[in-house]
């Protein structure tokens, strides 16, 4: 093996797991004595192809599954798909030129449409199964579940069944947010989901005060189209409002907002006539705003049109992606309780419409307001609003307007923008508006799913508290949709005595149904063909909606499984469901539907363990999008990386949680891994190093410094792999890698090698290293280590794949912490050492006369212990440990001293530079002290050290390095024979001899090297012949004023 060649090592090694079937092997569950790991795959929706954000996913569940099985668990790998909703039936809607709901009902068919949701989904399951056996995920080996099986339909009627039985599932009339362009109710999370700036009328009007003539109450609407469904006006009880009289008029509103309101309206000629709190206006009466049938209607109830007073209630729920997306203070802004009228905006009275709005209808219900919502499937206004009738709403504001221009009730017109809900996947603006749909009862399991939620073991932690934020406060779940591709709700209603039947399987629909169906396919354009005979004699027809979306991803733990009526005993093996990933918005989605559905039917949450991602961004910070052109594709990725680089990248580059910056550019830099890794390969063939070798008793300080640095690494990063640190396994196994083996250990070990000194320690320790390490990097970059496992332990491992090995353990008997806190020293003296030699234009071959080393005492300490590898790694001549004295600097702390002192600031400045700084430092050592008129605290001062001027070296954390760099006639004779080894060894690399082999050389200079020819014969593997160079192949170097020629 020679450089690192990721495509044709991951083809290789594709080859070999597809000819040993180790994929198959491993992912094969119901392996004997070995604890069950249920890592449930949260399915992606298959209505595209992967991208960069969708590979660190696959990758950290990947993660989990390699480790446990390396663990010893019996690992359920299978993958899943979330193939209904909305993502699929929008993707399908645009290839079909599909512009309306009705157009799929009228024109394509609904059987047709629901056949070409199918087709489209399972085309890209193909494309996902494909790309994750190329990333190595072993889940990419096993059957997926998909949404759309039969097997997955009836567990899903099965538990629909559960729910409605225990009372869980209900029917109501309730204002929800609308989609008018998908035409369906659109709820949870996917009304916090998406949202937009947007810029909308900002109207105040005038409601006339009943028997009151010209006098009237200000309120304030971004939305005029709600106006017609206007029940009541709301005042906050507790703020002033005022009585203005303006040109004849007297307005009511808010004092607060009173020089705003002029301002805008240009106004400075008004007088307050009085003064009073809210609560005093409460059920003051108006007369209707618009003259329209359905306002006229409303008047006629006595809890309608008239002043009520705001309440504190739930405000600002977004989702975690749109609060980063937006920038909001989760802190101060999310899940918020507040009053509905605010001093902020507006007049201080609110327009009231039950039917459009959360706030409104949670204020209507209060008071028992009429909730009346005039606006039909498509977000139009209804009949009964007479010249707006048939309008869409947001074309209806600019109609509404003018009319309340022509009817003296318009006081302001202005613009407003403001974030505002869109349909999650259409992006179209939602409405709010009353329907009658299916609702899941969450106060009724709240309490139980709080204390569920402290159960699990959120990674990061803080999951438990977002958790515990959303469903606290969370209202009862919409879960029907006006769709068609999904699980058909399996309620049949009867026509005539408006009896239910809530069915639970197929075979029982089989049983109870009166016509000939066949039921192959229990999708709506199936189901919705079959009737079942009533007691009453009526027929029974199912109702039109289908489940939500979320529904069907929160059963997933059971009905992939096929439980209840097709799982073969798996899921009583399998529950609860041990690790789930995905990222942190899915606290909203996924992860609540799991809770809440699995102690809806099985008391229990459905999950032990979280862990939570971040979002992926591009290199500069923005989002993704095919419109940018910015979306890196997976497929790039691998293309560009490999499967290892990607992956190690993920884990790598940023704290699994935190929102990561995708940089192919960054993420090559990881190619040095890959070098170093296939580097082994090379190095033991080189140096024909025993991979049976037996453990050997140590003596040389490196050998026992590696595995200790070993040991030390298998627990830490044995402790961050569990506690979801990836970040802190690729850079710890990346440093070690590079820096601790790679640049530290084999640098010491081939001049041992070279010199045949204690090899059978260094290749014992050299092997011993490289098979725990593969074995710990492993789940993280499957290929490289599987094929330096092949190449180097699988005869001795006696295993297929290092991923059937058992994972690494921690040897504490080998740790020495002491001797690594030393070797740090020791890194850090060598590393001042090379750069105080390049400064002075020393090379690193050429010896330097003493250092001298100054410090704590573990400085001291490690100037004894190590002093021969610090003598060796410094190329100098001695290394001594000397208490040297640093000069002292205190300097004024400018920003502290400005706030305090003010303008005697000078002074105190003036007097402490003055001051003896030893002298000042110990009259600070207990925090302050007196310097003429004025108490000196010590963080007023800032104190540093440096060396002599004299002096060339640096100092670091815990000491001082000095340098030597006196020249002497020995170390300059050295420095050229050093130079000559280099030369020499240059050439036999270039004429193509092997480092083993021994070479006859002859050298022609002066007498002098007689004296150094048993170190060049060493350096170079030669013998040395001094005599007079004949040969025309001769070479020269000229080093200062020495000439000297050689031939080989």
């Amino acid at each position: 093996m020679s450089g690192y060649d990721h495509k044709n090592l991951e083809k290789e090694i594709q080859n070999y797991w597809k000819k040993e079937k180790i994929a198959e092997e491993i992912t094969n569950f119901g392996k004997k004595d070995k604890k069950k790991f249920y890592l449930l795959d949260g399915p992606p929706y298959a209505n595209g192809l992967p991208h960069a954000g969708h590979v660190m996913t696959i990758v950290y569940k990947d993660i989990w599954g390699k480790l446990k099985n390396m663990q010893g668990f019996d690992v359920w790998f299978q993958p899943g798909f979330d193939c209904h909703g909305l993502p699929i039936e929008n993707k399908v809607e645009k290839e079909m030129n599909i512009t309306s709901k009705k157009d799929i009902e009228n024109k394509i068919g609904v059987d047709k449409f629901i056949n070409r949701c199918r087709e489209f989904a399972h085309e890209n399951v193909t494309d996902w199964m494909t790309f994750y056996k190329q990333v190595a995920a072993w889940k990419g080996w096993v059957d997926p579940y998909l949404t759309y099986h039969n097997t997955y339909i009836e567990s899903g009627w099965w538990t629909i069944k559960t729910l409605y039985d225990k009372g869980l599932m209900v029917e109501g009339k309730k204002p929800i947010h609308w989609c008018p362009k998908c035409e369906t109710s659109v709820s949870g999370y996917e009304a916090t989901d998406a949202y937009k700036d947007v810029t909308d009328p900002s109207v105040y009007i005038k409601f006339p005060i009943k028997g009151k003539k010209n006098e009237y109450f200000l309120a304030w609407t971004t939305t005029p189209w709600t106006l017609p469904a206007n029940v009541a006006l709301i005042v906050h009880p507790d703020e002033l409002y005022v009585k203005v009289e303006i040109m004849n008029e007297k307005l009511i509103f808010a004092k607060a907002l009173l020089k705003t309101v002029m301002e805008k309206k240009k106004i400075k000629d008004y007088k307050i006539l009085e003064e009073f709190k809210g609560k005093t206006l409460e059920n003051t009466k108006y007369e209707p705003l618009l003259d329209i049938k359905i306002q006229k209607e409303t008047n006629k109830e006595e809890s309608a049109h008239k002043i009520i007073l705001s309440i504190p209630m739930l405000k600002n729920v977004v989702a975690s992606k749109v609060q980063f997306k937006k920038g909001i203070d989760v802190k101060c802004k999310d899940a918020s309780f507040s009053h509905m009228v605010t001093m902020d905006t507006g007049t201080g009275i609110v327009h009231c419409a039950p039917g459009h709005g959360a706030e409104d209808n949670k204020i209507g219900k209060h008071y028992n307001l009429p909730i009346i919502s005039p606006v039909n499937d498509c977000g139009c206004l209804t009949k009964d609003t007479d010249e707006f009738s048939g309008i869409f709403v947001k074309t209806a504001d600019k109609l509404i307007i003018k009319k309340l221009e022509t009817t003296n009730r318009l006081f302001l017109m202005d613009k407003i923008t403001h974030s505002y809900p869109l349909c999650w996947r259409c992006k179209a603006p939602l409405l709010f508006r009353l329907s009658n749909q299916w609702f899941f009862k969450i106060n009724t399991i709240k309490e139980k799913m709080l204390s569920e939620n402290k159960k699990t073991n959120w990674l990061p932690p803080f999951g438990t508290d977002r958790m515990k934020n959303w469903v606290k406060d969370e209202e009862d779940w919409c879960v029907s949709t006006q769709r068609f591709w999904g699980i058909p709700i399996p309620l049949w209603k009867c026509n005539k005595c408006n009896n239910q039947k809530m069915i639970e399987s197929k075979s029982q629909l089989q049983k109870e149904m009166s016509n000939n169906i066949k039921l192959d396919d229990l999708h709506k354009h199936v189901v919705d063909k079959t009737i079942i005979k009533c007691d009453c004699g009526g027929e029974m027809k199912r109702i039109s909606d289908i489940i939500n979306i979320w529904v069907e991803s929160g059963i997933a733990p059971w009905a992939s499984l096929g439980y209840p009526q097709n799982d073969n005993g798996l899921f009583k093996k399998l529950w609860q469901v041990d690790m789930i990933d995905e990222s942190q918005d899915q606290i909203r989605g996924w992860f609540h539907a799991l809770l809440f559905m699995g102690i809806a039917t099985f008391d229990q949450t459905s999950y032990k363990s979280v862990s939570l991602n971040g979002w992926t961004l591009d290199a500069k910070g923005e989002k993704m999008s095919k419109s940018i052109g910015n979306v890196v594709s997976a497929k790039d990725c691998m293309e560009t990386l490999g499967a290892d680089v990607l992956r190690l990248y993920n884990c790598y580059n940023i704290a699994p949680w935190e929102t990561q910056k995708f940089s192919l550019e960054k993420a090559k830099d990881l190619f040095r891994v890959m070098n170093v890794l296939t580097n082994m390969i090379n190095f033991v063939d080189m140096y024909k190093l025993k991979t049976d070798i037996k453990k050997t008793k140590l003596t040389h300080i490196e050998d026992k410094w590696l595995l200790s640095r070993l040991n030390t690494t298998i627990k830490e990063v044995t402790d961050d792999y569990e506690n979801f640190r990836f970040h802190f396994v690729g850079r710890k196994l990346s440093d070690f890698i590079l820096e601790d083996f790679s640049r530290w250990y084999m640098k010491l070990a081939k001049e041992r090698f070279q010199k045949s000194i204690d090899e059978k320690d260094a290749n014992f320790v050299i092997i011993h290293t490289i098979g725990e390490y593969i074995k710990l990097l492993a789940p993280i970059c499957p290929f490289i280590t599987e094929k330096l496992y092949l190449k180097l332990f699988k005869t001795q491992e006696k295993k297929k794949s290092i991923h059937m090995c058992d994972f690494p353990k921690t040897d504490i008997t080998k740790i020495n912490q002491t001797l690594e806190n030393e070797m740090k020293i020791v890194d850090k003296v060598t590393e001042i050492v090379h750069a105080k030699r390049q400064e002075n234009g020393i090379r690193l071959k050429w010896p330097i006369k003493k250092i001298t080393l100054s410090g704590n005492n573990t400085v001291k300490t490690t100037t004894k212990e190590l002093n021969t590898l610090l003598v060796s790694l410094c190329n100098t001549k001695k290394v001594e440990f000397e208490k040297l004295k640093l000069n002292l600097e205190l300097k004024p702390n400018f920003p502290l001293l400005g706030p305090i002192f003010g303008k005697n600031m000078s002074q105190v400045v003036a007097l402490i530079k003055k001051e003896n700084p030893e002298k000042l430092q110990k009259a600070l050592i207990n925090g302050k002290t007196k310097l003429g008129d004025y108490e000196i605290t010590s963080d007023m001062i800032i104190a540093s050290e440096s060396l002599p001027l004299n002096l060339i070296g640096d100092k670091f954390e815990s000491g001082v390095v000095v340098l030597d760099l006196t020249r002497t006639k020995e170390l300059e004779e050295e420095a050229l024979i050093s130079e000559l080894i280099r030369k020499i060894q240059v050439e036999r690399k270039e004429k193509g001899f092997k480092i083993q082999e021994k070479i006859n050389i002859t050298i022609d200079g002066s007498k002098m090297l007689e004296n150094w020819k048993e170190k060049l014969e060493d350096g170079t593997n030669s013998t040395i012949n001094l005599d007079k160079v004949k040969g025309k192949n001769k070479k020269t170097l000229e080093f200062e004023k020495e000439t000297i020629e050689f031939e080989f």
